[in-house]
């Protein structure tokens, strides 16, 4: 079956080579999503965003300042807001804005934000159609937020990943005359990190060290161990072991190296350390989640 499952993700349904799934690992959390009527008092004041946001006006006239560009606010804009970006926000008192708005994170593996590094206008005129489609998935995910049952959460995740694919499709096709300003989201501390990571994942076999880690973000080690931490909500070496039994279970599913082999592809020289240390981690051992995972059809 783990062959069977390997061949299928290696292709599409044509059978033609598929390249690799930049979202396959894609996680969603929501902080908010909401219609919000503003009091002709309200403003946002000056802050650095923590999340990835959307502000859709849907009345009245107002301004939103991202990183030191101010831009009107009118029915029809939506506005990108993203991690690490200043923020601020007011409007006129007597015409107070209604705006559809969601804030949210969206990672990869090992908590990478997967958004980092796409280029994204600031503000984006929508068309009539446009507006309507972006009302109609803004109102579902809203209802899936507010609702109390057990799969509402589950929906509402996939609504936001839904809403996070079209916006980005929409600042793809959108024409310039329609499009302000551009942020790419490539924050310098952000990308270091993202080095980081990717280095560790490319030597999960080797030893691993905070000095290592912080040599290649160009950082001292605790001013590294505190990004990193910001970034993943995870300390550096926690997460290295994390990320070495995951990579673990992803070759034990493959089913094409021996337990030994699949120790020492992720750092472990010594295969009954590795057999402890998942069992810690995972609740079995090696071979016993591998016999888990096989259909009894397919053997």
């Amino acid at each position: 079956m783990a062959k069977l499952l390997k061949i299928l993700r290696a292709t599409s349904v044509h059978g033609a080579a598929r390249a690799q799934d930049p979202w396959e690992d894609a996680r969603t959390w929501i902080r908010h999503a909401g219609r919000y009527v503003c009091k002709p008092e309200w403003k946002i004041e000056p802050t650095t965003a923590v999340n990835h946001g959307y502000f859709f006006i849907e009345r009245g006239r107002g301004w939103v300042d991202l990183d030191g560009t101010r831009l009107d606010a009118r029915p029809g804009d939506v506005f990108f807001s993203r991690i690490g970006l200043r923020f601020a926000s007011g409007h006129d008192p007597k015409r107070p804005i209604t705006v559809l708005s969601t804030g949210f994170k969206l990672t990869g593996r090992g908590g990478v934000d997967l958004l980092r590094g796409a280029a994204l206008p600031l503000r984006v005129t929508l068309t009539s159609g446009e507006r309507k489609e972006l009302t109609r998935r803004f109102e579902a995910l809203i209802a899936a937020m507010l609702d109390e049952g057990r799969t509402g959460p589950l929906r509402a995740r996939g609504l936001m990943q839904d809403l996070a694919a079209w916006m980005l499709d929409l600042a793809e096709r959108t024409p310039a005359k329609r499009r302000t300003g551009t942020s790419d989201g490539r924050g310098a501390e952000a990308g270091r990190v993202a080095d980081a990571i990717a280095w560790a994942d490319a030597h999960l076999a080797e030893r691993i060290t905070l000095a290592q880690l912080a040599k290649v973000a160009h950082l001292s080690p605790v001013y590294f161990a505190a990004l990193f931490r910001r970034e993943t909500s995870q300390p550096p070496i926690a997460w290295v072991r994390r990320r070495r039994m995951a990579a673990a279970r992803e070759l034990l599913a493959e089913g094409q190296k021996s337990v030994g082999e699949v120790a020492r592809a992720v750092g472990f020289e010594d295969p009954y350390h590795f057999s402890r240390a998942f069992h810690r981690s995972e609740g079995c051992s090696p071979r016993a989640y591998r016999e888990s995972l096989k259909n009894p059809f397919f053997r």
